[in-house]
């Protein structure tokens, strides 16, 4: 008699393990930033910086992203503490680097490529270090 109340104990317990490890398998598990429309300009912004990459790798004129990138002064971040006034300084920065570049010299492309990169790093230590290591892919030595 022990052995079926152990038999039927065991047998419900695989059971309800399985049925919650189905339940936990239908439900997506999605990352928490991904609607924050930071995060999205972020991720356009990389791309556009592998382009800018190319561009001074090559010797040739940056495209304009100014525009595009300016969303980066009033876009809504994941974690709405990242934005203060040292995130808007850096974001300052950033802006008037991209500007400085898309307008420098083929001489100074490498240069002013650089200082955009650095406004890059030093605001993702300071506020977002996840994505760091994917950005010194944009790295130019």
């Amino acid at each position: 008699m022990l052995k079926y109340h152990f038999f039927f104990i065991l047998f419900g317990i695989s059971v309800f393990s399985c049925s919650e490890k189905e339940q936990q398998k239908a439900e997506p598990i999605l990352p928490p930033n991904q609607e924050a429309p930071l995060t999205i300009l972020m991720r356009e912004m990389y791309l556009d910086m592998e382009e800018m990459k190319v561009s001074v790798e090559t010797g040739k004129a940056i495209k304009n992203y100014l525009k595009k990138h300016n969303g980066i002064l009033t876009a809504r971040p994941t974690d709405p503490k990242v934005k203060d006034m040292s995130f808007d300084l850096m974001a300052k920065g950033y802006m008037e680097s991209l500007r400085v570049l898309e307008n420098s010299p083929p001489e100074l492309l490498l240069a002013n490529y650089k200082i955009l990169y650095s406004y890059c790093i030093a605001c993702h230590e300071s506020k977002c270090p996840g994505p760091i290591k994917k950005i010194t892919n944009l790295q130019i030595e």
